[in-house]
Protein backbone atom coordinates (compact mmCIF):
# COMPACT_ATOMS: atom_id res chain seq x y z
CA UNK A 1 0.00 0.00 0.00
CA UNK A 2 1.30 3.02 -1.13
CA UNK A 3 2.26 5.47 1.69
CA UNK A 4 0.00 8.74 2.63
CA UNK A 5 1.77 11.66 3.13
CA UNK A 6 0.05 15.35 4.21
CA UNK A 7 1.09 18.13 2.39
CA UNK A 8 -0.15 21.64 3.63
CA UNK A 9 -0.89 23.70 0.65
CA UNK A 10 1.00 27.01 0.31
CA UNK A 11 -1.16 28.55 -2.32
CA UNK A 12 -3.31 29.94 0.69
CA UNK A 13 -2.63 33.32 2.74
CA UNK A 14 -1.34 32.15 5.86
CA UNK A 15 -3.39 34.32 8.77
CA UNK A 16 -3.20 35.02 12.42
CA UNK A 17 -5.51 33.31 14.55
CA UNK A 18 -8.62 35.66 15.09
CA UNK A 19 -9.28 34.43 18.61
CA UNK A 20 -6.02 35.24 19.31
CA UNK A 21 -5.78 38.74 18.57
CA UNK A 22 -9.50 39.26 19.79
CA UNK A 23 -8.48 38.10 23.26
CA UNK A 24 -5.50 40.31 23.66
CA UNK A 25 -7.52 43.71 22.52
CA UNK A 26 -10.02 42.37 25.47
CA UNK A 27 -6.97 42.06 28.00
CA UNK A 28 -5.46 45.66 27.11
CA UNK A 29 -8.83 46.94 26.76
CA UNK A 30 -9.35 46.45 30.60
CA UNK A 31 -5.31 47.40 31.85
CA UNK A 32 -5.65 50.74 31.45
CA UNK A 33 -8.58 51.18 33.68
CA UNK A 34 -7.49 48.18 36.44
CA UNK A 35 -4.75 49.08 38.32
CA UNK A 36 -5.16 46.61 40.93
CA UNK A 37 -4.99 44.03 38.71
CA UNK A 38 -2.55 44.92 36.49
CA UNK A 39 0.32 43.15 36.74
CA UNK A 40 -2.29 39.66 36.80
CA UNK A 41 -3.31 41.46 33.31
CA UNK A 42 -0.22 42.04 31.99
CA UNK A 43 0.91 38.15 32.63
CA UNK A 44 -1.93 36.65 30.66
CA UNK A 45 -1.81 39.32 27.88
CA UNK A 46 2.02 37.75 27.67
CA UNK A 47 0.70 34.06 28.20
CA UNK A 48 -1.91 35.36 25.12
CA UNK A 49 1.05 36.88 23.17
CA UNK A 50 3.25 33.24 23.57
CA UNK A 51 -0.01 31.18 22.13
CA UNK A 52 -0.29 33.57 19.43
CA UNK A 53 3.23 33.26 18.37
CA UNK A 54 3.35 29.53 18.74
CA UNK A 55 -0.26 29.14 16.53
CA UNK A 56 0.62 31.81 13.66
CA UNK A 57 1.80 30.36 10.01
CA UNK A 58 5.86 31.82 10.76
CA UNK A 59 4.64 32.95 6.72
CA UNK A 60 2.45 35.61 8.03
CA UNK A 61 5.26 37.23 10.67
CA UNK A 62 8.21 36.67 8.50
CA UNK A 63 8.23 39.71 6.10
CA UNK A 64 8.04 41.90 9.54
CA UNK A 65 11.25 40.38 10.67
CA UNK A 66 13.05 43.89 11.32
CA UNK A 67 10.22 45.08 13.34
CA UNK A 68 10.37 41.98 15.51
CA UNK A 69 13.85 42.13 15.85
CA UNK A 70 13.53 45.19 17.30
CA UNK A 71 10.82 43.92 19.33
CA UNK A 72 13.52 41.40 20.84
CA UNK A 73 15.74 43.82 21.61
CA UNK A 74 12.95 45.46 23.60
CA UNK A 75 12.09 42.83 25.36
CA UNK A 76 15.26 42.76 26.72
CA UNK A 77 15.07 46.07 28.46
CA UNK A 78 11.58 45.28 29.70
CA UNK A 79 13.01 41.76 31.00
CA UNK A 80 15.74 43.65 32.80
CA UNK A 81 13.32 46.16 34.45
CA UNK A 82 11.00 42.97 36.15
CA UNK A 83 14.03 41.40 37.11
CA UNK A 84 15.11 44.69 39.05
CA UNK A 85 12.17 45.45 40.29
CA UNK A 86 11.62 41.51 41.47
CA UNK A 87 14.83 42.58 43.21
CA UNK A 88 14.04 45.38 45.05
CA UNK A 89 10.75 43.95 46.36
CA UNK A 90 12.80 41.11 47.77
CA UNK A 91 15.25 43.95 49.67
CA UNK A 92 11.88 45.37 51.14
CA UNK A 93 10.80 42.20 51.99
CA UNK A 94 13.64 40.91 53.95
CA UNK A 95 13.74 44.83 55.89
CA UNK A 96 10.40 44.79 56.96
CA UNK A 97 10.76 41.16 58.25
CA UNK A 98 13.85 42.16 60.12
CA UNK A 99 11.95 44.76 61.36
CA UNK A 100 9.24 42.97 62.44
CA UNK A 101 11.55 40.41 64.36
CA UNK A 102 12.73 43.46 65.87
CA UNK A 103 9.26 44.74 67.25
CA UNK A 104 8.64 40.97 68.61
CA UNK A 105 12.35 41.06 70.91
CA UNK A 106 11.50 44.33 72.34
CA UNK A 107 12.04 43.16 75.42
CA UNK A 108 15.29 42.12 75.29
CA UNK A 109 16.64 45.41 73.72
CA UNK A 110 14.34 48.41 74.75
CA UNK A 111 13.22 51.42 72.92
CA UNK A 112 17.07 52.33 72.06
CA UNK A 113 17.41 49.07 70.23
CA UNK A 114 13.92 49.78 68.46
CA UNK A 115 14.96 53.10 67.11
CA UNK A 116 17.87 51.48 66.04
CA UNK A 117 15.96 49.63 63.83
CA UNK A 118 13.55 51.52 62.52
CA UNK A 119 16.12 53.92 61.63
CA UNK A 120 18.00 50.83 59.98
CA UNK A 121 14.76 50.31 58.01
CA UNK A 122 14.48 54.00 56.37
CA UNK A 123 18.32 54.29 55.34
CA UNK A 124 17.10 51.02 53.51
CA UNK A 125 13.92 52.75 52.11
CA UNK A 126 15.95 55.85 51.20
CA UNK A 127 18.21 53.35 49.35
CA UNK A 128 15.05 51.70 47.63
CA UNK A 129 13.76 54.92 46.62
CA UNK A 130 17.43 56.01 45.14
CA UNK A 131 17.12 52.80 42.97
CA UNK A 132 13.43 53.43 41.71
CA UNK A 133 14.14 56.43 40.52
CA UNK A 134 16.88 55.13 38.35
CA UNK A 135 14.46 52.78 37.08
CA UNK A 136 12.06 55.42 36.32
CA UNK A 137 14.62 57.43 34.24
CA UNK A 138 15.42 53.98 32.02
CA UNK A 139 11.58 53.25 31.58
CA UNK A 140 11.49 56.78 30.17
CA UNK A 141 14.24 56.24 27.99
CA UNK A 142 13.09 53.04 26.98
CA UNK A 143 12.59 53.31 22.63
CA UNK A 144 9.44 51.83 21.78
CA UNK A 145 8.81 50.33 18.09
CA UNK A 146 8.39 53.23 15.71
CA UNK A 147 7.72 51.52 12.63
CA UNK A 148 4.16 52.23 11.29
CA UNK A 149 2.72 49.18 9.96
CA UNK A 150 -1.07 47.95 9.35
CA UNK A 151 -0.36 44.58 10.54
CA UNK A 152 -3.13 43.51 13.43
CA UNK A 153 -0.50 41.86 15.39
CA UNK A 154 2.24 44.61 15.03
CA UNK A 155 -0.27 47.07 16.25
CA UNK A 156 -1.37 45.07 19.13
CA UNK A 157 2.27 43.98 19.77
CA UNK A 158 3.07 48.27 19.89
CA UNK A 159 0.30 48.69 22.39
CA UNK A 160 1.54 45.79 24.46
CA UNK A 161 4.84 47.67 24.81
CA UNK A 162 3.54 51.02 25.80
CA UNK A 163 1.56 48.89 28.59
CA UNK A 164 4.02 47.32 29.76
CA UNK A 165 6.08 50.47 30.44
CA UNK A 166 2.68 52.16 32.23
CA UNK A 167 2.58 48.83 34.83
CA UNK A 168 6.03 49.03 35.42
CA UNK A 169 5.63 52.76 35.90
CA UNK A 170 2.65 52.57 38.23
CA UNK A 171 4.66 50.04 40.61
CA UNK A 172 7.24 51.67 40.61
CA UNK A 173 5.51 55.00 41.87
CA UNK A 174 3.44 52.39 44.29
CA UNK A 175 6.64 51.39 46.30
CA UNK A 176 8.14 55.64 45.49
CA UNK A 177 6.45 57.18 48.52
CA UNK A 178 8.59 59.47 50.50
CA UNK A 179 10.58 58.32 53.57
CA UNK A 180 12.20 60.88 56.41
CA UNK A 181 15.18 62.32 54.70
CA UNK A 182 18.38 64.08 56.90
CA UNK A 183 19.26 65.85 54.66
CA UNK A 184 17.95 66.77 51.05
CA UNK A 185 21.41 66.05 48.47
CA UNK A 186 21.69 66.28 44.87
CA UNK A 187 20.50 62.72 43.99
CA UNK A 188 17.71 63.12 46.25
CA UNK A 189 16.42 66.47 44.60
CA UNK A 190 17.06 64.80 41.04
CA UNK A 191 15.08 61.85 42.50
CA UNK A 192 12.56 63.87 43.77
CA UNK A 193 11.64 65.74 40.34
CA UNK A 194 11.70 62.72 38.02
CA UNK A 195 9.43 60.84 40.52
CA UNK A 196 7.11 64.37 40.68
CA UNK A 197 7.19 64.64 36.83
CA UNK A 198 6.20 61.03 35.84
CA UNK A 199 3.41 60.58 38.48
CA UNK A 200 2.19 63.97 36.85
CA UNK A 201 1.93 62.65 33.88
CA UNK A 202 0.88 59.29 34.25
CA UNK A 203 -2.57 58.92 33.81
CA UNK A 204 -2.61 55.82 37.00
CA UNK A 205 -1.71 57.70 39.67
CA UNK A 206 -3.68 60.06 41.47
CA UNK A 207 -2.47 62.62 44.00
CA UNK A 208 -5.44 61.62 46.10
CA UNK A 209 -4.17 58.20 46.80
CA UNK A 210 -2.30 56.56 49.36
CA UNK A 211 -0.49 53.33 49.18
CA UNK A 212 0.50 50.71 52.16
CA UNK A 213 4.06 52.25 51.69
CA UNK A 214 2.80 55.71 52.32
CA UNK A 215 0.73 55.13 55.29
CA UNK A 216 3.80 53.07 56.06
CA UNK A 217 6.66 55.62 55.75
CA UNK A 218 4.56 58.52 57.37
CA UNK A 219 4.08 56.27 60.05
CA UNK A 220 7.91 55.63 60.55
CA UNK A 221 8.46 59.26 60.24
CA UNK A 222 6.30 59.84 63.08
CA UNK A 223 7.85 57.10 65.24
CA UNK A 224 11.22 58.66 64.48
CA UNK A 225 10.06 62.21 65.02
CA UNK A 226 8.25 60.75 68.86
CA UNK A 227 10.36 61.87 71.92
CA UNK A 228 8.64 58.79 73.79
CA UNK A 229 7.69 55.51 72.26
CA UNK A 230 4.19 54.51 72.93
CA UNK A 231 2.28 51.25 72.82
CA UNK A 232 -0.04 52.38 70.71
CA UNK A 233 2.26 53.70 68.01
CA UNK A 234 3.97 50.72 67.98
CA UNK A 235 0.70 48.07 67.03
CA UNK A 236 -0.31 50.49 64.91
CA UNK A 237 3.41 50.70 62.99
CA UNK A 238 3.03 46.43 63.58
CA UNK A 239 0.04 46.48 61.95
CA UNK A 240 0.83 48.62 58.93
CA UNK A 241 4.47 46.47 58.28
CA UNK A 242 2.01 43.37 58.07
CA UNK A 243 -0.15 45.31 55.44
CA UNK A 244 3.12 46.10 53.45
CA UNK A 245 4.51 42.57 54.27
CA UNK A 246 1.25 41.07 52.54
CA UNK A 247 1.12 43.96 49.64
CA UNK A 248 5.03 43.25 48.86
CA UNK A 249 4.52 39.30 48.86
CA UNK A 250 1.56 39.50 46.59
CA UNK A 251 3.87 41.75 44.17
CA UNK A 252 6.63 39.69 44.24
CA UNK A 253 4.93 36.90 43.00
CA UNK A 254 2.85 38.75 40.33
CA UNK A 255 6.32 40.18 38.95
CA UNK A 256 7.47 36.57 39.19
CA UNK A 257 4.68 35.40 36.89
CA UNK A 258 4.93 38.56 34.56
CA UNK A 259 8.60 37.39 34.28
CA UNK A 260 8.12 34.18 33.10
CA UNK A 261 5.52 34.68 30.75
CA UNK A 262 7.51 37.33 29.18
CA UNK A 263 10.50 35.01 28.72
CA UNK A 264 7.80 32.14 27.49
CA UNK A 265 6.72 35.03 24.18
CA UNK A 266 10.31 35.85 23.73
CA UNK A 267 11.26 32.06 23.28
CA UNK A 268 8.24 31.90 21.21
CA UNK A 269 8.70 35.01 18.46
CA UNK A 270 12.81 33.20 19.05
CA UNK A 271 11.70 30.21 17.53
CA UNK A 272 9.54 31.93 14.46
CA UNK A 273 12.74 34.08 13.48
CA UNK A 274 14.58 31.39 13.75
CA UNK A 275 13.02 29.87 10.52
CA UNK A 276 14.32 33.05 8.75
CA UNK A 277 17.47 32.52 9.29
Amino acid sequence: MAATYHVRSCSLPARLPSNGLNHIQQLLSKLPTDNNNSLSLLSQLYESISHLFNDSPASSLLPHHSFFTHLLDLSLVHLDLCSKLRDITCRIKDCLRDLRSAFRRRGHGGDFTIRCHVKAFVRSRRLIHKDLAKLLLLLKQTDHPSIESTHPLITLLRQVCSQTCRSFRTVMLSLSSSVPKPRPSRWALVSKLVIKNVTNTSAQVHSGDRTEFQMMDEELQRFCSAKEIKKEGIKSLIALLDNVDVVVEDLEESLESVYRRMIQARVSLLNILSLHI
